[in-house]
């Protein structure tokens, strides 16, 4: 749990606490990190006012945080690429390392990751209408900073005398834990060029956010760390964190280090999570969250972490996460019949283990008391539900479903047999070539089937027919027999271009999910018209894979330009 520091791990002494000043009752001197003078005069900024969440001067956090980053973002995303290098801390080098969460954006990585990203969403249809974007060079700052503030309060302001002067690149939030009770305190940090600069124009968007709080908003609070202005709920609450940030920073922590860098690069933009912490924290107001989880066997939820990264033919959103949750089946057999599919696959979805993951959970189950199992068992607990299940359906759980998943279940739909009515603007299912390889027991599947059409024939009157045919250690299901004979063949949608480049890690991946779009657009043209495939055109493909990776499962979804 978040009290139990992994190897190398310097949170946990961090966790729960503000540091650099006691908090309450404790005032800590002000030390204005980063700065050649001390703070302003604050008229009732009381070291003892800090207020909690949902408060009068949170209100001020929230326009001030939305303004400075999209103008940021819009800024930093679409301005003037004439400078392309970059450096200088990042924001979690401005935040503290009781942080137990951290999301940030960084509009100054590498320079062709800018680039790539303007480049390619430029190639959506309406995006440079929508956007007003024509090139790479357009800078829509000020646009973005009016649309911003409009109804704020800010007419006064004028982005080019009081923004641009001091906005840097990068922009990040984080929770702090508060006292045990509260919630978790928000924590602004941009970047800055220019911290004078920064300070008026930041006090001037804290100040006509609301000018009915005047009184309550000079309480706001705001402190420097070397690049970077931190904005916080209260003075006090901005002091402590800066002198936490400078004493030991988020970036400091090498368990945070090792998570950013399971990610294979932060990229544009990231995101981090100390599951662990936050579990403690609601465990706090709802013990039943955390003992729920508890009795499933989940002790060490440990982090996830997630970047954004742009390529120079596709965007990728990468997860990584080291706790119990991490990985679904806990399987590290790659996925195999995925690649195995016919080419014309327009998609398709496999993953291993599923049939050991089912049963394991099942007996996880089993060990939960009936009361923290809720309404949705009922009151003859997991046994009584599958009591009944079987009584009824005709179906063993967990074993049927197990059988099902098997050691490797993957699921396919052809570009070749899809078509709509017409008359009706409906999916014709009679013609779809859909089905299944399943590495399993074939003739406990069989018996599965033979079950199954027995109860849709007794409670619905109607047939299914459903075919099949053999696998060397398995057996195929699918729509029709012609579909069945082809899934049953080894082809070659694993050499495909489109697969390639859209299934990260292919050959090592546990799980698998990809869509051909090229093939989507050519059905969707010939179904409904060119009008609505154009949308698709932009676009190769779509590939989610979840690969594992020492100590982290590594998940990366994609989508690929043409």
């Amino acid at each position: 749990m978040a009290g139990e520091d992994r190897p190398g791990d310097t949170r946990g002494t961090h966790q729960g606490t503000h540091q650099g000043g006691g908090r309450p009752g404790e005032t800590a001197p002000t030390e204005w990190i980063g700065s050649s003078r001390p703070p302003p005069d604050e008229p009732g900024a009381s070291a003892g006012d800090t207020s909690g969440p949902g408060g009068a001067r949170r209100r001020w956090l929230i326009p001030v945080a939305a303004v400075a980053v999209v103008a940021l973002i819009a800024g930093g995303g679409f301005a003037a690429y004439s400078t392309l290098s970059g450096g200088g801390d990042q924001p979690a080098d401005a935040i503290p390392s009781s942080a137990i969460g951290y999301a940030r954006v960084d509009l100054d990585p590498a320079a062709d990751q800018k680039i790539n990203m303007v480049r390619l969403l430029r190639r959506v249809p309406e995006f440079e209408k929508e956007t007003g974007i024509t090139s790479d060079t357009d800078d829509l700052r000020k646009r973005v900073f009016e649309e911003a503030i409009e109804g704020e309060g800010c007419s006064e302001l004028d982005y080019d005398a009081d923004i641009a002067p001091w906005i840097g690149e990068r922009a990040g939030m984080a929770a702090i834990p508060a006292e045990k009770g509260s919630e978790p305190d928000a924590l602004l940090a941009l970047q800055v060029t220019d911290e004078d600069a920064a300070r008026t124009g930041i006090e001037e968007l804290q100040a006509c956010t609301d000018e009915s709080d005047m009184d309550e908003m000079d309480t706001s609070g705001l402190a420097f760390v070397g690049d970077y202005a931190l904005i916080a709920e209260t003075q006090e609450l901005a002091d402590d964190f800066a002198a936490a940030a400078a004493d030991e920073a988020l970036a400091d922590s090498a368990a945070f280090s090792a998570d950013m860098e399971a990610l294979g690069g932060e990229g544009v933009a990231s995101f981090w999570l100390d599951v662990d912490a936050v579990m403690d924290k609601i465990g706090e107001d709802d013990p039943e969250a955390t003992e729920a989880l508890q009795g499933l066997g989940y002790e060490d939820l440990g982090t996830f972490s997630a970047a954004l990264r742009a390529e120079s033919d596709a965007m990728e959103l990468v997860v990584a996460g080291d706790g119990d949750l991490s990985n679904f089946t806990g399987d590290t057999a790659p996925v195999t019949d995925v690649a195995l599919l016919p080419d014309s696959t327009l998609a398709a979805v496999g993953f291993t283990g599923g049939g050991d993951a089912i049963t394991a959970l099942w007996g996880k189950l089993e060990g939960v008391p009936d009361s923290q199992l809720g309404d949705a068992i009922g009151p003859g607990g997991l046994e009584g539900l599958a009591d009944q299940f079987e009584a009824q359906f005709g179906i063993v759980l967990p074993n049927d479903i197990a059988v099902l998943l098997g050691e490797e279940l993957t699921v396919a739909l052809d570009s070749e047999g899809i078509a709509v009515d017409d008359s009706e603007f409906m999916l014709d299912t009679s013609t779809l070539n859909v089905g299944a390889r399943m590495r399993t027991d074939p003739e406990a599947v069989r018996d599965l089937l033979t079950r199954v059409q027995q109860l849709v024939a007794a409670t619905t009157g109607q047939s299914i027919r459903i075919a099949d045919a053999d696998l060397e250690d398995g057996i195929v299901l699918a729509s029709n027999n012609a579909y069945a004979r082809a899934l049953a063949e080894d082809g070659a949608l694993g050499d495909s271009a489109t697969y390639e480049a859209a299934v990260a890690d292919a050959g090592s991946a546990t799980g698998v999910l990809f869509v051909d779009l090229d093939k989507l657009a050519e059905v969707v043209d010939e179904s409904v018209g060119d009008a609505e495939s154009r949308w698709l055109e932009v676009f190769r493909g779509v590939g989610v894979s979840t690969v594992p990776d020492g100590q982290y499962t590594r998940t990366t979804a994609r989508l690929v330009f043409d």
